[in-house]
């Protein structure tokens, strides 16, 4: 099986465990406190034409949709987009959902005022090509917003693993039940990801940079923001930043 075929064995696989989280997002504090992190970063509240990229089970598209944005959302695997667009559906909102690569898309130049992912470049097999791509679409003065964090790095240096092991001995000491692992086959997966291998998000603010992106901002760490008190134990030692950046 090559990379490619993993990466979408993986997710095809992981789409109902994925969507059931994505609801229980949407019916708790983070659906809100996501919104204002967006809002920050934005130009407007409403009226913009948005991508998300690597939709998932559709929690981005359901949020800018809810805004009243033109909403258009790609996953790499039809699994993810038919339970995103059956969880868009629930709560009342109609994004325009399609099956593509977030590497190269079938858009038009300047198609985008904002393309925002959550948890995705690490999962791209050639990340450089997609931030050349969405830059692409982008509008004149769009903008990119990337959420991410250094997932799966501990594969790579010992101190990183390190630091994770001693995550989840906290976790297990404070919550009195075993933390979440991967299986061997999901960590085989995570192994093979070129992008794992790197530290972010400097390896992203120095690619960006270099392709010709402007006014870019990263917050190292907005973890205290989006997840809750276990998660934020978790993943103590991979803090999820927010990185933006225009056209």
């Amino acid at each position: 099986m090559d990379i490619e075929q993993m990466l979408k064995k993986n997710w095809t696989d992981a789409s109902d465990s994925y969507s059931n989280i994505v609801n229980d997002e949407i019916n708790s504090f983070l659906r809100n406190e996501w919104e204002k992190i967006i809002l920050e970063n934005i130009p407007e509240r409403s009226g913009l034409d948005v991508l998300d990229v690597g939709t998932g089970p559709g929690f981005f598209a359901i949020i800018m949709s809810q805004l009243g944005n033109n909403v258009t959302a790609i996953d790499c695997t039809a699994a993810m987009i038919e339970q995103a667009k059956k969880n868009a559906e629930k709560n009342g909102v109609f994004p325009n959902f399609v099956v593509s690569d977030g590497q190269h898309t079938n858009f038009d130049d300047d198609s985008f005022d904002i393309i925002i992912s959550r948890n995705v470049t690490w999962t791209l097999i050639d990340a450089e090509a997609a931030y050349m791509e969405w830059k692409r679409i982008l509008k004149p003065d769009g903008k990119v917003i990337i959420f991410d964090a250094n997932w799966n790095h501990r594969f790579f240096n010992d101190e990183y693993m390190k630091k994770y092991n001693d995550d989840l001995a906290e976790y297990e000491r404070m919550f009195k039940k075993p933390a979440p692992r991967h299986t061997p086959e999901e960590e085989e997966y995570r192994k093979c990801m070129p992008m794992c291998a790197r530290v972010r998000p400097k390896w992203d603010l120095d690619t960006l940079m270099k392709i010709g992106y402007k006014r870019i901002y990263c917050n190292d760490d907005i973890s205290k923001r989006i997840w809750d008190n276990e998660r934020q134990i978790l993943n103590k030692s991979t803090p999820m930043f927010m990185i933006c950046a225009s056209k």
